[in-house]
Parts: structure tokens; sequence; C-alpha cells
């Protein structure tokens, strides 16, 4: 088995410890005391915790439009699929974690991220809108179209503040799941 390169080493170390503590908290001179290594190592591999948090965010819009890409390719407004695809979109979440719970705050103190974060909560608005779209076309609900918007809002409303939610109220084991709420949304158009 190969060994693992340190840059990319120090962007899973980092991945772990910025979810953990939040990216506001955490300092290059805590990524590389987490990793045992020198400060100057990591400023060898990159330039502060910036370069880091980019690295990362990119990994995060790569997976995510990919993953869209993909649900979008296989809605047939079918709920359970429905609901199967925005679960992957919730585990992305979940495995940038750090990113989903500070989006405003990685886009107040990144300029590098900005545009991307709004072009990226911009597709993510506009898939999970035609997905909606497809599960109430599918249901025959008439004039849906802003009553698919609005469902939309609150579904991504729902994937991006649900584990700050629980985070803020000191849940540790949930009474309820991400798929158990979303499934919620969904009620009115689950027919078995």
């Amino acid at each position: 088995m190969a060994k693992m390169r340190t840059r990319d080493l120090i962007l899973e170390v980092a991945l772990v410890l910025l979810n953990e503590r939040g990216e506001s908290i955490v300092t290059s001179v805590d990524l590389a005391h987490e990793m045992n290594i020198s400060p100057g190592n990591l400023y060898y591999h990159f330039k502060g915790k910036e370069e880091v948090v980019e690295e990362l965010y990119a990994q995060f819009h790569a997976t995510t439009l990919i993953a869209l890409q993909e649900i979008a390719s296989q809605a047939r407004g079918d709920t359970k699929e429905t609901l199967a695809g925005l679960s992957v979109i919730s585990d992305i979440l979940q495995q940038f974690k750090f990113i989903s719970q500070d989006l405003l705050g990685l886009h107040e103190r990144y300029n590098s991220l900005r545009d991307s974060i709004q072009k990226l909560l911009f597709l993510l608005s506009q898939t999970i809108t035609g997905l909606v779209g497809l599960v109430m076309d599918r249901a025959k609900v008439t004039d849906s179209s802003n009553a698919a918007k609005l469902l939309a809002g609150n579904l991504l409303y729902t994937l991006i503040h649900f584990g700050s939610y629980n985070d803020l109220l000191g849940i540790e084991s949930q009474d309820a799941t991400i798929e158990e709420h979303l499934y919620l949304h969904f009620l009115p158009f689950i027919d078995d």
C-alpha cells in the first residue's frame, strides 16, 4: 500500500479538526501541532490555514457538483428516490461539516470563496426545486411552481442547518435523523 503524501494527510487531518472545532477556531499552528509536524513543514505544503480551507472547499464543491449531476440525471419524480438523493447531499454536508455549518462566516472571511459559495447554493436550490417539481408533477399537484420553490427552500434550509440546530441544543443522539426530517416534507406526496 502506498504511503499517503504529506499534503493529502494535512488535508485529511485538517478536515477532522475543522469539523470538530470549527474553521474560525483552528489555526495553522493547531494543524501542525495535531499532525506532529513543525509549522514550517505545514507552510511548505500550504501558505497557511486559508489555503487548506480553500482546498477543502474545492473538494466539497466538486463532490457536491458530481452528486447533484448524478441525482438530477436519475430524477424521475419518485419520492423515495428523491429522498435518497437528498440524503446523499446531507452526507456530503456532514462530511464537510465545518463548511455547511458556517457558510455565512466562510463567505465573509474568504473573498476567494464568495462567488463559488453563492453559485453552489444557487445550484443546490435550483436542483432541489427541480426535484420537488418532478415529485409534485407526479403527484398531479396543480399550479405547483411556487410551492416547489418554497418546499425546496425549506429542504435546503433543513439540509444546511440540521446539524447546527442539534449542536446548539447539545443533542448527541438525535431524536430524529435528517432523513426523517426530510421525509416529513414529502408526506403529502408519499402514496404507499
